[in-house]
């Protein structure tokens, strides 16, 4: 095959194809000035795409949530300690734009919420078919890694395959 196969992450509804965009919560409405409680806003950064290389028919290719280069990774940011829930819709397939399949799995161990960036990482591995909820650190930053296996048949076709991960991110509080 030879061709180089990702997924394009997006972010909270956003694409970002080549470079990371903030996305931001709604703003306070002015019928609320003095009253409400300013809470900051939650921003996701698409950081890395996850991306498989080159893969050839017929051999299933993994990439591990540990992997700094090929993992997918978001950045959630907001009040440190504050409440979130982390959401994925996950692709079944990748598609390649001459309209060829690459089916595409996602199992219990190919999401990881490392709430610390750390060398080596500290966290908590999760089924990215399911949520996680966790509180932001202490730095109110929460990195969410997801990997995957690709499972191409005999005989796939060639060229380069895409699909959208899609993440929301919901703030339940402090």
């Amino acid at each position: 095959m030879g061709g180089k196969l990702a997924i394009a992450l997006l972010a909270v509804s956003m694409t970002t194809p080549w470079c990371a965009s903030p996305l931001r919560a709604q703003a306070l409405t002015q019928g609320c000035a003095g009253r409400c409680p300013v809470v900051p806003p939650l921003l996701v950064l698409a950081l890395n795409e996850l991306s498989f290389g080159a893969v050839f028919p017929g051999i299933p290719s993994s990439v591990s949530v540990h992997d700094p280069r090929k993992a997918g990774l978001f950045q959630i940011q907001g009040p440190a300690g504050a409440c979130v829930r982390v959401e994925l819709i996950l692709p079944s397939a990748l598609a390649a734009a001459h309209g060829a399949l690459l089916p595409v799995r996602f199992g219990p161990g190919d999401g990881f919420a490392d709430f610390s960036r750390g060398r080596p990482p500290r966290g908590l591995l999760f089924d990215p078919h399911t949520p996680v909820i966790g509180g932001l650190g202490p730095n109110g930053r929460l990195y969410v890694r997801i990997g995957g296996t690709v499972l191409p048949g005999l005989p796939q076709a060639g060229g380069e395959y895409r699909a959208t991960i899609f993440l929301t991110v919901y703030d339940l509080g402090s």
